[in-house]
């Protein structure tokens, strides 16, 4: 069999402090794949495209002003050109062996076009964190559920990995919603192929107080309701709001160090 071809894509706005570990995560991955890897800049004032021309022998960067992170997701995924693609932020990194974990995956189950696997939450210093949440998330998808993603995120999204055809069916719907587009885009998945589950750690995503989702979660999870509602139903929104609650109280509590 033909080896496939991976697509990796990072939207990055200076980023100077992790964007050498991010690119080093990627480039690291070896396997029977061929890789394909493309960062979109959208206008960096600090040393991120310096450090970047380091890679330029084996990294693509496009560097043009964006309107989002999510227009730049979708515009440089657009450019790519592997079998099977995914975006990863430019402050999280891949673990050791994803791609080929991966690659073997989908190999083993043409039938489906998308899969999941496990992440970890580190810290600015690469420190794991939040430990109960990762088990938690690692629990509700332990084994795929369209109904219980209706009423819960637990994906991971650097920890998300997709066949190009699936992308090119659902495509035009994920810029529909700002906050919640990576999860817009599982539900979708969702509605046209079962994902493979991969119980390994795939990934690690990064919370610091500089980060989207830290500052944004509560966005994240008011769009995310209206996703739930809009392709399940009330009663499946009904069920989120009230994961609305429970997930803001926790990370109340974390966040002052309670817990």
């Amino acid at each position: 069999m033909e080896n496939m071809k991976v697509s990796v894509v990072t939207p990055v706005l200076n980023s100077e402090k992790y964007i050498r570990e991010t690119v080093e995560s990627v480039l690291a991955q070896k396997g029977d794949f061929e890789l394909e890897y493309i960062i979109k800049d959208g206008g960096s004032t600090d040393r991120t495209l310096e450090i970047l021309k380091e890679y330029e022998n084996a990294v693509k960067v496009i560097s043009c002003t964006d309107e989002s992170t999510e227009d730049a997701i979708f515009q440089t995924l657009e450019k790519a050109g592997g079998d099977i693609v995914c975006w990863i932020g430019a402050d999280d990194v891949y673990a050791p062996g994803s791609f080929q974990t991966v690659v073997e995956a989908f190999k083993a189950s043409p039938e489906k076009d998308w899969l999941y696997g496990r992440c970890r939450i580190i810290d600015g210093k690469g420190q794991e964190i939040r430990k109960l949440i990762t088990t938690y998330k690692n629990l509700l998808g332990y084994f795929y559920s369209r109904k219980i993603l209706l009423c819960e995120n637990y994906i991971s999204q650097p920890s998300v990995f997709f066949r190009r055809s699936l992308w090119e069916k659902v495509k035009s719907r994920f810029l529909d919603y700002h906050y919640g587009s990576d999860y817009n885009l599982w539900v979708n998945f969702s509605g046209l192929s079962r994902a493979i589950v991969l119980h390994q750690y795939l990934s690690s995503f990064r919370r610091h107080k500089n980060s989207i989702s830290h500052n944004n979660y509560i966005h994240q999870l008011d769009d995310s309701i209206d996703i739930a509602k809009r392709y399940g139903n009330g009663f499946y929104a009904m069920i989120f709001r009230l994961n609305k609650l429970k997930t803001v109280f926790i990370y109340r509590l974390l966040d002052k160090g309670r817990v």
